[in-house]
């Protein structure tokens, strides 16, 4: 399998060791990465607010550059996804609106066909690898109890995006478990992050994570597990302002998928994806998930040997 790498710009510029955890793993999968003059996917929320037409253009150019290289685009974002996903369902179900963004796009020698997918990582391990794939290549299973979060960017629309069932996401959960973790359903599972309002009202924003927050915290995990950046920010920096906020004392070790599975795949470099996280004590979670130290604790958020965020 070859793609057309779309990192997208949260990962690139604030979350390098995500991506270095998921050009580790892909290539033992043989899931190529080609590197492309992407620019940014537009972000789905901002661009398109201004301007549509704007928001469609550019990612109408995004996907042409894949579609001269006869690949696919794969995604590691989900807002990336959504993005570039939704805006290819405006322009293959619109004639009229595909032959006005082409006519932008012949001003840089580029024209839209529709013939490139894109699709996201969770949707190429779980869907094209396989949960046993995915069991055969570790080297270690890891003894924790997670909650999981695929983000809203990844759900919905549903009936567009066909990545998973929006009130019942599952893939994730089976791709933990391939792992050897224990994912534990929790109250409010695919409630938002809270991140898509932070911008227009910042007080309402943390409200949202701080109750996300109380929903994991009643089933005493030891990681949360996400395949959103964005969200991957939202729980790991944002716990240290709710906590400020209102008093609590969350201090949960959050995860990209992909770190944890090159973890469980033994591979050489790990060291240095975990220690670029903000949560003082997450690369002792993994040690003890890995038999290292003891097992995890089990306690309650905010209690398993980590400092403050």
């Amino acid at each position: 399998m070859k793609y057309a790498f779309f990192p997208g710009c949260t990962i690139a510029d604030r979350l390098p060791f995500i991506e270095k955890s998921i050009r580790l793993v892909c290539p033992e999968y043989d899931i190529g990465l080609v590197g492309l003059p992407f620019t940014c996917c537009p972000e789905p929320n901002s661009v398109q607010s201004f301007s549509q037409y704007t928001w469609l253009t550019m990612a109408a150019r995004n996907i042409a550059v894949a579609e001269e290289h006869d690949l696919d685009i794969l995604t590691a974002c989900a807002g990336c996804f959504e993005s570039l996903a939704m805006a290819k369902h405006m322009l293959d179900t619109s004639a009229d609106t595909r032959a006005h963004v082409n006519r932008a796009l012949a001003n840089i020698g580029r024209e839209y066909t529709g013939q490139a997918r894109v699709v996201h990582l969770l949707q190429v391990l779980h869907d094209d690898v396989g949960c046993k794939g995915i069991e055969e290549r570790t080297l270690r299973q890891l003894r924790m109890r997670v909650v999981t979060h695929s983000g809203c960017h990844l759900l919905r629309p549903e009936r567009v995006l066909q990545v998973d069932l929006a009130e019942a996401p599952a893939k994730l959960d089976a791709l933990v478990r391939a792992l050897g973790m224990e994912s534990v359903d929790y109250m409010d599972k695919t409630m938002c992050c809270g991140a898509g309002i932070r911008g227009v009202n910042r007080d309402i924003s943390f409200a949202v994570l701080r109750e996300k927050f109380a929903g994991m915290s009643m089933v005493h995990p030891d990681a949360a597990v996400v395949f959103c950046p964005t969200c991957f920010i939202s729980f790991e920096a944002g716990q240290r302002v709710v906590n400020r906020m209102f008093g609590t004392e969350y201090r949960l070790p959050v995860f990209y998928y992909t770190e944890l599975l090159a973890v469980a795949m033994g591979l050489e470099g790990t060291e240095s994806i975990l220690s670029g996280h903000r949560v003082q004590g997450t690369e002792e979670t993994v040690a003890r998930a890995m038999g290292h130290g003891g097992t995890p604790a089990q306690a309650p958020m905010g209690t398993h040997g980590a400092r403050e965020v």
